[in-house]
C-alpha cells in the first residue's frame, strides 16, 4: 500500500534517470496499476510459491531501478510492468487469504490506514534527508518479502454468494473518475496559480488513514449508510476540487475526498464477492482514470471533468441504496 500511495513520487523519480516526459510518466502510472490488477487476480489463486516469487522480484525490482542511475525507457516500461504485477500478487494475499470473514472489514482498513500514515512518514523523511524514494522502498520490500517466505498464510474461507454485478458495473465509472481525479491535481493547480499542493496531499494521507480506521469500527448496522456517505463526500468535494479558485478551497475539497474515498473503500472491498478481486476492479478504474480525465478536459476544460466526476458517484448511488445489510445475508 505504502508503494501505490507514493507512486506519483517515484514515477517521476524513475522518469527523470531515463530523461522521459510527463506523459510517459502518465502511461508508466497506468502500466503500473493495469498490472497490479492482473497481479490481484492471479495472487487470489495462487499457492505459497507465487507470492513469495512476486515479493522477492518486487524487492529486485526497486532496488535495481534505486541504483541505477540511467534507465532505457524501454526497460522503464518492462520493468514497471514485472513490479506492478508483482505488487499486485503480493497485495492479493492478506485480501484472499483472510483468518475468516468476520475479521476481513477490520483488516483491510487497518491495513490500509497503516499503509497511509507509513507513506506520511516515508515522504517526510526523504523530503527531510533529500535521499531517493526509491531506497527505503525497496527496504520496505524486502521486509515484505521476508514476511511472505516466514508467514505467508493458507487460504481462507470466503463467502462469495452476495457478488453483485450491477453494483460493480455501477462504481466502475466513480473507480475512474476517482484515477481522473487524483491524475490531475498538480496540473490544474498549476494551471490555476494555486501555488503548491504537497502540504495539502501531506496531510491527506492523515486523512485517508482515518476514513479507513473509522471504517473498521463502524457498527455492522450502520456500514452501508457509512459507505454511501464516503461515497457522496469523495463525489462532491472531487467535482469541487475542479471548481476551486483558492488554494485554501482546493485544499479543503481534497482533504474531504481523501477521507470519503478511504472511508468507501473497505466498506466496498468487505461487501464484494471478494476483496482481491475487487482491488483489481479499484485498480483497473484507476489505471483508466488518466485516460478518461484528458478527454473529458480535452472536450470541455476542467468543468466537463467536475462533472464527470460528480456524474459517476450518482451513477454509483442507486445500486448502494439497494444493497442489503450484510448482517442480513446467509452465511454472515
Amino acid at each position: 500500500m505504502t508503494i501505490l500511495n507514493t507512486m506519483p513520487i517515484w514515477l517521476a523519480e524513475l522518469a527523470a534517470k531515463s530523461g522521459s516526459s510527463e506523459v510517459v510518466v502518465g502511461l508508466l502510472a497506468s502500466v503500473v496499476l493495469l498490472t497490479a490488477a492482473i497481479g490481484c487476480v492471479i495472487g487470489a489463486v495462487a499457492g505459497h510459491v507465487l507470492p513469495r516469487v512476486a515479493g522477492a522480484v518486487a524487492c529486485i525490482g526497486i532496488a535495481t531501478a534505486a541504483m541505477e542511475q540511467t534507465i532505457a525507457t524501454a526497460i522503464l516500461f518492462v520493468g514497471a510492468a514485472i513490479v506492478g504485477s508483482s505488487l499486485g500478487m503480493v497485495l492479493a494475499v492478506p485480501l484472499s487469504r483472510s483468518s475468516g470473514v468476520a475479521s476481513v472489514l477490520r483488516m483491510i482498513s487497518n491495513g490500509m490506514a497503516i499503509g497511509c500514515a507509513a507513506s506520511f512518514v516515508l515522504l517526510a523523511g526523504v523530503h527531510a534527508t533529500g535521499i531517493s524514494l526509491l531506497f527505503p522502498l525497496a527496504l520496505l520490500a524486502a521486509i515484505q518479502a521476508i514476511l511472505l517466505l516466514l508467514y505467508l498464510p493458507a487460504p481462507g474461507k470466503r463467502y462469495v454468494g452476495h457478488y453483485n454485478w450491477k453494483q460493480d458495473l455501477s462504481l466502475l465509472p466513480f473507480f475512474i473518475c476517482m484515477g481522473a481525479y487524483w491524475a490531475f491535481l498538480e496540473v490544474f493547480s498549476i494551471e490555476q496559480e494555486l501555488g503548491s499542493l504537497s502540504v495539502w496531499l501531506a496531510a491527506s494521507l492523515w486523512l485517508s488513514a482515518l476514513g479507513s480506521f473509522l471504517a473498521g469500527i463502524i457498527l455492522d448496522r450502520l456500514r452501508l449508510h457509512a459507505q454511501i456517505v464516503g461515497l457522496l463526500l469523495a463525489t462532491f468535494a472531487g467535482g469541487l476540487t475542479y471548481l476551486s479558485s483558492s488554494e485554501l478551497l482546493m485544499g479543503a475539497t481534497i482533504l474531504v475526498n481523501a477521507f470519503g474515498l478511504f472511508l468507501f473503500f473497505p466498506l466496498y472491498l468487505d461487501r464484494t464477492d471478494a476483496p482481491a478481486s475487487g482491488m483489481a476492479r479499484y485498480l483497473l478504474g484507476f489505471a483508466m482514470g488518466g485516460g478518461m480525465g484528458s478527454l473529458a478536459i480535452a472536450m470541455g476544460g476542467y468543468p466537463a471533468l467536475a462533472s464527470a466526476i460528480v456524474i459517476s458517484g450518482l451513477i454509483a448511488l442507486p445500486a448502494l441504496m439497494r444493497v442489503r445489510p450484510k448482517s442480513d445475508i446467509p452465511g454472515f
